[in-house]
């Protein structure tokens, strides 16, 4: 298993460096698959999305290709997904991205997956893992499963025992501080990683704890709620 779970992307020089030891080889003879799912759901402006493409296609890869899991058969989706050596999934909205996982059967291959291909996680694509997910959005009060009528909140697929917030310190997420981070995981009772967008966690294997790559900030809280680790 080689998986980077971040808060934004491929964005600065140790998420880079970790994606490239993690592949270990040159990005420029890697291909790389962007699944765009979680965004799809949102409407107005994608100027964001499409920078953010642009700036994964300006690590030099060999090639980009950027995929629906609805785009086609799940076999063509399928093939897609293994033809590529870096499986990038967007960001979003994690309940409508493990769905879509789910919805197409493509979760089936999902663990495979895992253990052949480097996946890198970006905000909702790293947050879809948990074994934990229908208690995390309870303690969010998160009303995704009533705006996107998805009845069966779960990961898409469950290999991790805690969760990960994204947007420490973020504008856009001024409600994210440690007080309520630290509230939300006494109320999923599990414990949460919360990362800034200059953080991500590295894991090797499910069972393991994950490394943490950061040049900025990120907090660890156990399931009741206490502060067990951050810089």
């Amino acid at each position: 298993m080689r998986m980077l779970l971040t808060s934004n992307g491929i964005q600065n020089e140790v998420t880079r460096e970790a994606v490239q030891g993690l592949l270990g080889k040159p990005f420029a003879e890697s291909r790389i698959v962007v699944v765009i799912d979680a965004i799809l759901p949102f409407g107005g402006d994608k100027s964001m999305l499409l920078t953010n493409l642009e700036s994964i296609r300006a690590l030099g890869w060999a090639e980009v290709d950027i995929l629906s899991l609805f785009a086609g058969p799940a076999s063509l989706i399928e093939s897609r997904l293994r033809a590529a050596d870096v499986v990038l999934g967007y960001g979003g909205s994690n309940i409508w991205l493990a769905h879509a996982w789910q919805a197409t059967g493509l979760d089936r291959m999902l663990p495979e997956l895992l253990d052949e291909k480097v996946y890198v996680g970006w905000s909702a694509g790293s947050m879809i893992f948990s074994r934990l997910h229908a208690d995390a959005v309870e303690a969010l009060e998160d009303d995704e499963p009533e705006v996107f009528e998805v009845a069966d909140v779960r990961p898409a697929v469950g290999l991790f025992d805690w969760f990960v917030i994204c947007h420490l310190g973020a504008p856009y997420f001024p409600q994210l501080t440690a007080e309520w981070a630290a509230e939300r995981a006494r109320r999923m009772a599990g414990p949460l990683w919360v990362l800034d967008d200059d953080s991500a966690l590295l894991i090797r294997g499910a069972d393991q704890e994950p490394e943490v790559v950061s040049s900025g900030h990120w907090l660890r809280f156990d399931a009741s709620g206490a502060l067990t680790g951050s810089d």
